[in-house]
Order: C-alpha cells, then sequence, then structure tokens
C-alpha cells in the first residue's frame, strides 16, 4: 500500500475528499475512494499470494461465526430458543472460552 513501485499504488490514495453532503463532522462523510478494478487487483496480489505460508493462507479463507454468551446472559434464551440446547460436550468453562478454527473444538483457556 505504499510501494510507490506497485502496480496498485493508485487504489490507496494518500489524500482524498470528504463528501460532507450535509454533514458536520468530518467523520460523518463519505470517503471518496477511487474505484478498484478487481482484474488488476487480482493480477498484482497473484505473485505474493504464492508466497503465503498456511497460516496465513488460512486465514485468508471464510471461517465460520461463532457467538459466545453465557447461560446468565438475558438473551441467552433468546439463542436457545433460535439455535436448539448447547450439547453436554460443547459444554466449557464458565468463564473464558475460546474456539479453535483449525478443529472446531471448544476449549477451557487455563490463563
Amino acid at each position: 500500500m505504499v510501494n510507490e513501485d506497485s502496480p496498485i499504488i493508485d487504489f490507496y490514495p494518500s489524500t482524498f475528499e470528504i463528501d460532507m453532503n450535509g454533514k458536520r463532522m468530518a467523520w460523518q462523510g463519505v470517503a471518496l475512494l477511487p474505484f478498484i478494478d478487481e482484474r488488476r487487483l487480482l493480477d498484482a496480489m497473484a505473485t505474493p499470494y504464492l508466497q503465503l505460508n498456511d497460516d496465513e493462507r488460512r486465514r485468508n479463507r471464510w471461517g465460520n461465526n461463532v457467538l459466545f454468551a453465557s447461560d446468565q446472559h438475558p438473551l441467552y434464551p433468546f439463542f436457545e430458543q433460535l439455535f436448539g440446547k448447547r450439547k453436554k460436550q460443547d459444554v466449557c468453562c464458565p468463564s473464558w472460552c475460546f474456539m479453535s478454527s483449525l478443529t472446531d473444538l471448544i476449549a477451557a483457556n487455563t490463563d
């Protein structure tokens, strides 16, 4: 994004206009950025993508969305109705849990 020799450097302007369209604060406006030519972007990324390691490639794939809610949370009954009661093997520690995207197992954080 900062390499001046990049074939897609024009996709990443260092300055750009903000369309305020009746807004008072700059953060409320719309950033006017150039359109990105998909073919140019994919062509420019083809070679660097081959240099990614397995972990980086895994992070670039679509994964599963995970939502954690304690059974003490006021919205838990709603989620229980929507998704069903949790399975016995899915129960983990009552405090912090984490989801391993590689194995899809829920495990307790021992920290």
